[in-house]
């Protein structure tokens, strides 16, 4: 217990009157005697015992009301784990407000967001003393508002802009930036934080800041949400008149069953379906849309569902790059070495004729005419000449692909061509013993290349390597397949627009078995949709994310721009270096429009990150219990913030307490010291 007005405390020197009253008035008394109340005396004995024990009972009431009464007026205070100093020192209270997607969910009309927004004026109200207030939104992360407050001080919440973004945030990083930047000697130090909390904090954040006064905010939990996790084609290949089949994947994330839900389909802002379905809670369904595209190019498409309490996860758009056809070129230098690869090619075709292949024997290229072909697989040239690099260079950087497949022969290969474009360096040739081999492993399973691989068992999936070109690499190479051995199967080699995907091992079952794996088709497959098509530039990233889009080397000067979500027009200068578009204009949720000198050049997707969903929330209580040795304070819904802030700040007040102590010992000793009382 401590006291507000701890010098009133001298007032308990005032407790002592009532004693000294009686001792008073005990000295002055006379004693006078009388003959007629002799008799009297035979009953001094027993109530001279009862009298004084009233007395003394009087007594000392009235000395514990004096008491009461002065404790009451020094403001006693109960106090709390808090580590508040009260002083006229100078304090710090900080506010993070956090603005990411997540607080969107809408209850009654409002969101989180301006549920949170609402409470800063009741905790400005609350601050007494000075106190250095700073508030922050997290998204983009900013400081809004720094003012010195001498005393609580009324303010609007309207004085706050903080609007809702679309985005994510590492709440706890950046929190923990703004508290490492404050005088750790600072006496009182308060940090507020209202968000949802999606994770809690490290470990190393509470250790860190252990003489910080938390206080975090309650949201109510969203009971009504659906969620549209996934949509992807289940097509290997897309071709405008064939029928195009869509797979998404819907989520009921709340505590409530909801029925009669329309989910539709939008293609380029045409509906094409809708499947009315219920969803039990805490459940997810698979549904299967089909659809003629109609048309090649760019096709944009969304799904859709009815509104719910997180409208942020209702719609999903994507893109599809629709092809009328695939030109694949192949030159080898033995045709028999190229026996397996057509196959595979021709499987990937299929009845369709998507890809228009094109097999050459050359054994050593002198010149090579690539104009209408999207993608070249080389395997195993004996030499190329200069004026053929000079070409190869030329497809490179219009944006075409090379897959490169390395044999017997890479190790004469030039180092005019190494050099030139980019390949690895030849070290020696490898080969196994009789009945062993190399076992093959994934380095990256994030590369866009593995992205569609569905391998179960991935020691019967990937291929036995017997013999290999050992390499060494570059810094601008990534490995994609290694060996056991950690050298490099499958390379892959970017120089601005251009790509090259190169085979250390050819497809000849003396070098290894790939040619007899099932992952065969789907690598090479994605490999063609990667390099051949517009795959790379429509992929959709994260609300806020820079997007990369490889830019033609023919187009790299002209004028680029890019329309959002909302039509706003934002021109984008070109990473000339690089031969791309580094867009980071990506703050809002929806399709984007990408256009070179007014023409349409491709479109991609914003995303929701995986954290901003309402169902990923750390349990508020837990999370508290983790702040052992610190003190935390919940701003619950409904409660009253300013008397819980100034009870964490300066304690539970006592002095409604102690007068009523005072009032009830005032009536005791009024009945006591009544003379009907007395003489019974």
């Amino acid at each position: 217990m401590s006291f507000l007005f701890p010098s009133v405390l001298w007032g308990l020197f005032a407790s002592l009157i009532p004693i000294i009253i009686h001792l008073i008035s005990q000295n002055t008394n006379k004693t006078v005697e009388f003959s007629s109340i002799q008799h009297i005396k035979a009953l001094e004995n027993e109530s001279i015992k009862k009298l004084k024990i009233t007395q003394w009972l009087l007594i000392l009431i009235r000395t514990l009301i004096i008491t009461f009464l002065i404790l009451m007026c020094s403001g006693p205070i109960l106090l709390n784990e808090s580590k508040w100093v009260p002083s006229s020192k100078e304090s710090t209270a900080i506010i993070v407000v956090d603005n990411s997607a997540s607080l969107g969910v809408e209850k009654n009309g409002t969101t989180y967001l301006q549920n949170n927004i609402s409470l800063l004026p009741e905790i400005f109200s609350a601050f007494e003393g000075a106190t250095n207030v700073i508030v922050y939104q997290t998204n983009p992360p900013r400081m809004i508002y720094r003012d010195f407050v001498q005393e609580g001080v009324m303010i609007n919440s309207d004085n706050f802009e903080i609007q809702q973004s679309m985005g994510t945030d590492n709440l706890w990083f950046f929190a923990d930036s703004i508290l490492q930047n404050v005088d750790r000697n600072t006496p009182n130090k308060e940090l507020y934080i209202l968000s949802d909390f999606p994770v809690s904090p490290p470990e190393d954040f509470i250790n860190d800041h252990k003489s910080w006064q938390f206080y975090f905010n309650e949201n109510e939990k969203s009971l009504n949400n659906l969620s549209i996790n996934t949509v992807s084609t289940i097509n290997q290949m897309k071709l405008p008149n064939h029928l195009l089949k869509l797979n998404t994947k819907i989520e009921n994330s709340g505590d409530i069953e909801r029925t009669g839900v329309p989910i539709e389909l939008y293609l380029n802002e045409e509906r094409i379906g809708q499947i009315i379905s219920s969803f039990m809670p805490n459940r997810s369904k698979d549904f299967l849309f089909q659809a003629y595209p109609g048309k090649s190019g760019t096709i944009k498409g969304k799904i859709e569902i009815t509104e719910d309490d997180f409208a942020y996860d209702n719609i999903k758009t994507f893109e599809m790059h629709i092809p009328e056809k695939i030109s694949c070129k192949v030159i080898a230098a033995d045709v028999k070495n190229s026996l397996i690869l057509k196959t595979v090619l021709e499987s990937i075709g299929g009845n369709e004729e998507l890809l228009d292949i094109q097999l050459k024997q050359m054994p050593s290229i002198d010149n090579v005419y690539l104009d209408e072909t999207d993608i070249l697989f080389l395997i195993d040239p004996m030499n190329i000449s200069s004026k053929a690099i000079q070409s190869l260079k030329n497809f490179l950087q219009k944006g075409g692909s090379i897959f490169w497949i390395s044999g017997q022969n890479y190790s004469n290969m030039r180092n005019e061509v190494i050099t030139n474009l980019n390949l690895p360096i030849f070290q020696n040739l490898v080969s196994t013993s009789l009945d062993s081999y190399f076992s093959t492993r994934i380095v990256n399973r994030d590369s866009p290349i593995l992205e569609e691989l569905n391998l179960r068992d991935a020691k019967l999936s990937l291929p036995k390597v017997y013999k290999y070109n050992k390499v060494k690499t570059k810094k601008s190479h990534s490995q994609i397949l290694k060996l056991n051995n950690a050298d490099p199967l499958l390379i892959e080699i970017e120089s601005n627009s251009s790509q090259i995907l190169f085979l250390t091992s050819p497809l000849e079952l003396e070098w290894n078995n790939l040619g007899l794996k099932g992952v065969i088709v789907p690598l090479l497959h994605r490999s063609i949709i990667l390099s051949a098509v517009d795959e790379y530039n429509i992929g959709s990233v994260e609300v806020g994310s820079i997007k990369n889009i490889k830019v033609p080397s023919e187009l790299i000067n002209e004028k680029w721009k890019v329309i959002t979500p909302t039509n706003k027009e934002v021109l984008v200068i070109p990473n000339y270096e690089k031969e791309r578009l580094d867009i980071k204009t990506t703050d809002e949720l929806g399709s984007y429009d990408v256009y070179v000198n007014g023409n349409f050049f491709t479109a991609f997707s914003t995303r929701l990150s995986e954290f901003e969903s309402p169902k990923i929330r750390a349990n508020l209580y837990e999370m508290i219990s983790q702040f052992k040795s610190s003190s935390v304070s919940i701003m619950a819904e409904g409660s009253d913030i300013v008397k819980s802030i100034k009870s964490q700040r300066h304690g539970s007040s006592l002095w409604r307490f102690f007068l009523i102590i005072a009032f009830s010992l005032f009536l005791i000793e009024s009945l006591i010291s009544k003379p009907s009382i007395r003489n019974k």
